[in-house]
This record gives C-alpha cells, sequence and structure tokens, in this order.
C-alpha cells in the first residue's frame, strides 16, 4: 500500500474501532499525521520494513506465564538482520510541555511490565534474544526497555 491508500482507509479503521462518528473527524488528523510522520521517518521505516523476517503487525498470543494464562496481542514483532527478535508497543501520547525525559521515563515504567510479560510468553516458543521497545510516532522516538 502507499501512503495515500493507507491515510484514506484511516476513517472506516476509527469506526471499525467502535470510535464515535462525531470524534472520527478529528481524530483522523492526528491518525494520519502519525502514520505519515512513521512512514516518512527512519526509525518508523525500520519497524514496518518488509525486509525483516518472522515480522508480524498484531500478533495475538496466549500461553502461560507466572501460572496464569494470558492472551495479548503485540503491536509489531520481527527478527532484525542480527537475529534478535524485537517486541514493539506503539503508544499514541503525545508530550507538548517540557520535561519530556520525565514523560518518557512515566511511559517506560508505565509500560515495563506488560513488555516483560510478552517477551517471556514470546520466549516460550523461540530461543532468541529478545529485545523490547515503546515506539512513539508522534515523537519518532523508539525507547528500549530492559526488564
Amino acid at each position: 500500500h502507499d501512503k495515500t491508500s493507507l491515510i484514506g482507509k484511516i476513517p472506516s479503521f476509527l469506526q471499525v474501532t467502535g470510535m464515535r462518528k462525531e470524534n472520527i473527524d478529528s481524530s483522523v488528523s492526528i491518525v494520519a499525521d502519525a502514520l505519515s510522520s512513521t512512514l516518512d521517518n527512519k526509525i518508523g521505516s525500520w519497524i514496518l520494513s518488509s525486509e525483516h523476517e518472522d515480522a508480524h503487525s498484531e500478533l495475538a498470543l496466549s500461553g502461560v506465564v507466572d501460572d496464569e494464562i494470558i492472551d495479548v496481542i503485540i503491536d509489531r514483532t520481527f527478527v532484525d538482520k542480527e537475529g534478535v527478535r524485537w517486541i514493539i508497543d506503539y503508544k499514541s501520547g503525545y508530550h507538548s510541555g517540557s520535561d519530556f525525559a520525565g514523560f518518557l521515563a512515566q511511559e517506560v515504567e508505565r509500560y515495563r511490565d506488560q513488555l516483560e510479560r510478552y517477551a517471556r510468553l514470546m520466549s516460550k516458543i523461540e530461543t532468541r534474544q529478545i529485545k523490547t521497545a515503546l515506539y512513539l510516532p508522534r515523537h519518532n522516538v523508539l525507547k528500549e526497555i530492559s526488564w
């Protein structure tokens, strides 16, 4: 798909997700800007590249972690050219004030446990090194998270 075609599908996608019709118009430009900036920048193109091995978007996995059955949907996962499995969680948030580093640190702490669970679940089906990260397309930031 080219960028124009993808952007044209945003209203119907938002409708399918259950967004109220009166909110769709104002959300389309935000989503379109995030999509455009993702496709136009080096980090976003790398994340969405079709060159990666075993790449999936919206990958549903189920399994047992800490004696609990969990069902997860991984936003994006792939194996890079070094053989590392990446699990990336997209975050649409935007921080317009000062202290972006503080905002990013809060996001990392908020999602660290979730990404660790994703990685632990993935490690049950493969033995590659696994890296996890948050991607904030509106800021063009990929923040690796260690756990």
